[in-house]
């Protein structure tokens, strides 16, 4: 069905400018997302305003897809609606991707340093390192309708799923005792986890649009059973 859409998306002039609007946003959500990543991960600086320059570029693409899918539905109605609904839910994603990156870059804000050395700052590394392929992996995916990379990209975030929860219960769960973090690197580690893991979930969301059909994008593809099943988002 996605080849289909990415067909009509090719041939219709408003519907090809939307959707290369959602993947020019899609490009500029992986660039601000290396660079809000990059103070935390690997002590780099990192303009401020930079980083909020590019999100509000992000939210313009928005609207010019929403602008220009409205003008496609409104002169020509009896259109494919699907691949018009399918670019404004992608464009929704990308554009939270941008603001979980600005949240993230707003964590060293206040945080003022570098992750420690630590298994539990290396675990948050290999999430970051599973982001910036699933970022490559979504683009390529979508931009040629490859439902390989796709479901590899669906597969990736069980992993980072099941390692950002296990790193945010870990630091509420950890008795005082046993604890070697400081109370405000535990708070710092609880968020980065949970903002990696929600941008982690929205590549998931854009990559299953790919696989599946538009009811069901961001869950899982069904299976013989036919049964509704979430990802751990």
């Amino acid at each position: 069905m996605f080849k289909r859409l990415l067909d009509l998306w090719h041939k219709d002039d408003l519907l090809k400018q939307a959707f290369g609007d959602a993947v020019d946003m899609l490009k500029l959500s992986r660039e601000l997302f290396a660079k809000a990543a990059a103070p935390l991960f690997s002590g780099e600086t990192a303009d401020t305003q930079t980083i909020y320059d590019t999100d509000q570029k992000i939210n313009i693409f928005e609207i010019e897809v929403r602008k220009k899918v409205l003008e496609h539905l409104s002169v020509s109605p009896q259109q494919d609606t699907t691949a018009a609904l399918v670019l404004i839910t992608i464009a929704v994603d990308v554009e939270r991707l941008g603001d979980y990156s600005k949240n993230f870059f707003e964590l060293w804000e206040l945080y003022g340093k570098r992750f420690n050395t630590g298994y539990v700052f290396e675990s948050l590394r290999e999430v970051d390192d599973n982001i910036t392929r699933m970022f490559e992996n979504t683009i390529v995916g979508f931009e040629n309708a490859d439902s390989e990379l796709a479901r590899r990209v669906m597969a990736s975030h069980v992993e980072n799923s099941t390692s950002c929860e296990s790193i945010i219960a870990e630091m509420i769960q950890l008795d005082k005792e046993e604890d070697w973090l400081t109370c405000n690197q535990r708070v710092l580690v609880a968020l980065a986890a949970r903002y990696l893991k929600r941008i982690s979930a929205h590549l998931k969301n854009i990559a299953s649009s790919v696989v599946n059909p538009f009811d069901r994008i961001g869950f899982k593809p069904p299976d013989s059973s036919g049964d509704i099943k979430e990802y751990e988002d």
